[in-house]
């Protein structure tokens, strides 16, 4: 039976949604929305936040390992009996979550649905991980390897390709600075050759069953159901009596979000690259402050997102000559605080001009010339169209909902969303600018091609 149970009303649906959550902690919410198309998804309160250096990359190998079969369905089952429907299936790792989810036709009196529904449930409570489909412990700097590497290989073939990306080198250099050591964003979530080449099956096991209880199980449904008949069914597939588990509950990493300066605010990488790219980075507002983060997400719409935005026209719409050949910013939800980011790319030796040239530009935007009303109001109307377009759909509405309630704790980040907007004022933005995205708070990360210093 339900300990709590809210009706809540979700922007651009008719009919309340459900959020109920069980005594054994479990979540279930349901949004009505009508139609022949569901999406059933899961969210799973841990991603990077609660790995360490010994095991770091362990949630993205396990979110690839969940899909290699349970005791009722063979490895690769799963997938060709959504393909078969029609439907869409995924997964997703990041730093505060792991989410796994189905979209399709709900089929003939909800078969298609109800098939959905119990292999995504049994794949996520009682996967078994099979030594076999997760591949021999070996050495990935060792050539001669002859290892039967399986998905151990995959994921770090994957590593490979994400580390000769630039914006992957500086977004992970910048992290280092702005988290002292030991703080799980620090990390890249995807992890490391080494340990995805050597981390026990045991060790994967034990941090399944640690995390993936009803206590950190929120499941979404998103489509046209009778709900007496939907909850029996989805408590009647999330069965967790049947799970093996440590007797512990989980516990929860706890860091300030107030960080301190911790000195190191600039850092030069090189690579084989013909141009510079760059990233700076500033600690945002705690993600629960609805005001404060949407007020940021403003500041950002007109500062760089779009073509129409401050740093695209001065850089790149208005120079007849421009050397930069992408500039944006925008803002990252995390649980333990938020970060806003501008980035670019630019093609100049000049490295330390055309990063002050950016600072300047940013500087201006706080000080001699802050944000107008004109752009605040466009900007606003923008991003209610943006929130109505995600509302359009089931995967658009479950994964708002899911990244809201696993984050914050809370449905308010997305159901709110529109009355924030709604009531945020100019000077709202104007101060949250001011207060966030001084220069002197800035970490600064530039990729700069072999050779130039």
């Amino acid at each position: 039976m339900p300990v709590k149970e809210q009706l809540v009303h979700i922007p651009y649906i008719k009919e309340k949604a459900i959020h109920k959550t069980y005594d054994n902690g479990y979540q279930f919410i349901y949004v009505p929305k009508k139609g022949d198309v569901f999406n059933v998804s899961t969210w799973v309160k841990t991603g990077s936040i609660h790995e360490n250096d010994e095991n770091n990359g362990v949630s993205h190998f396990l979110e690839h390992l969940m899909f290699k079969g349970t005791e009722r369905f063979q490895p690769g089952e799963f997938d060709k009996a959504m393909e078969s429907m029609g439907a869409i299936i995924n997964a997703a790792t990041w730093k505060d979550f792991t989410y796994y989810y189905v979209t399709g036709p709900k089929g003939d009196h909800a078969k298609n649905f109800e098939k959905a529904l119990d292999m995504h449930a049994d794949m996520l409570l009682y996967s078994t991980l099979p030594t076999q489909e997760i591949g021999e412990p070996f050495d990935p700097t060792d050539p001669k390897s002859t290892a039967n590497k399986r998905e151990r290989g995959v994921v770090i073939e994957e590593i490979g390709m994400r580390s000769d990306q630039p914006w992957t080198k500086i977004y992970n250099a910048l992290n280092h600075m702005m988290y002292p050591d030991e703080h799980p964003y620090q990390r890249d979530v995807i992890g490391t050759r080494q340990i995805i080449g050597s981390i026990p099956r045991d060790e994967i096991v034990n941090y399944y069953q640690h995390w993936y209880g009803a206590e950190n199980l929120t499941t979404i449904v998103v489509g046209d159901f009778d709900y007496a008949w939907l909850e029996e069914r989805v408590l009647h597939y999330f069965d967790f009596s049947k799970q093996h588990r440590p007797s512990a509950s989980p516990t929860f990493v706890s860091y300030s979000t107030a960080l301190s300066d911790i000195g190191k605010r600039f850092d030069e990488i090189q690579g084989e690259y013909q141009t510079s790219f760059f990233i700076l980075g500033f600690h945002g507002p705690h993600s629960g402050d609805l005001k404060e983060t949407s007020a940021l997400d403003v500041a950002s719409k007109v500062l760089g997102e779009g073509r129409s935005s401050r740093l695209y026209q001065a850089f790149i719409e208005r120079p007849k000559e421009p050397i930069f050949n992408t500039i944006s910013c925008g803002q990252s939800t995390f649980k333990l605080g938020n970060v806003f980011f501008v980035q670019g790319n630019f093609n100049s030796a000049d490295t330390q001009g055309c990063l002050q040239a950016v600072k300047d530009e940013i500087q201006q935007y706080l000080t001699q010339n802050p944000i107008q009303a004109d752009e605040f109001q466009r900007a606003v109307k923008k991003m209610k169209v943006d929130f109505a377009e995600t509302s359009e759909t089931a995967s658009g509405i479950s994964e708002s909902i899911g990244e809201s309630i696993t984050i914050t704790g809370q449905l308010d980040g997305y159901v709110r969303y529109p009355e924030v907007l709604q009531h945020l004022t100019l000077e709202d933005v104007r101060q949250a600018a001011k207060r966030w995205l001084s220069i002197e708070q800035c970490y600064t990360t530039v990729l700069v091609p072999k050779g130039e210093q």
